[in-house]
């Protein structure tokens, strides 16, 4: 499966995404940015289902979880109108930040698979984008939802 494979027994979190001609370049075949933009829409999508917060405001300040590293193998084109399938699971949940799973699978054949990391932060009024612990609250449901 190589290096993003994910962990035995582990139930990942599922989104679907249909491959539209806005999604494709000048190849004809999905942008390759594309499957990393369906992955974070997976993962909005998880906190969305699970009732977490994923970006809040308080007053001038912004907190949220944004990206510090992604990488990704891409095995075969997506075409457009393929289906394609998100799976998501953690690879790390820790207080200091969350490090996803991801694949891509179009008729049950994966092709692409990732890890997107991200940590907890807060810009305030400067700009400034500052590390936080993840919230215990975010971390323990997000434990307990992907427990074996």
């Amino acid at each position: 499966m190589g290096e993003f494979g994910f962990a035995r027994g582990m139930t990942p979190f599922t989104a679907e995404f249909r491959a539209a001609f806005a999604d494709t370049d000048a190849a004809g075949i999905v942008h390759f940015t594309t499957v990393l933009f369906w992955a974070e829409a997976t993962e909005e999508a998880l906190f969305h289902q699970l009732q977490l917060p994923f970006l809040t405001r308080e007053g001038s300040h912004l907190r949220g979880f944004p990206r510090v590293r992604i990488e990704c193998d891409y095995r075969q084109p997506i075409e457009r109108g393929d289906v394609v399938i998100i799976s998501l699971q953690p690879a790390e949940l820790s207080e200091k930040r969350l490090v996803w799973a991801f694949t891509a699978k179009v008729a049950g054949c994966e092709v692409a698979a990732g890890r997107l990391t991200t940590v907890y932060a807060t810009r305030g009024d400067d700009g400034v984008l500052s590390a936080l612990l993840v919230p215990a609250p975010v971390l323990g449901r997000l434990q307990e939802y992907f427990k074996n």
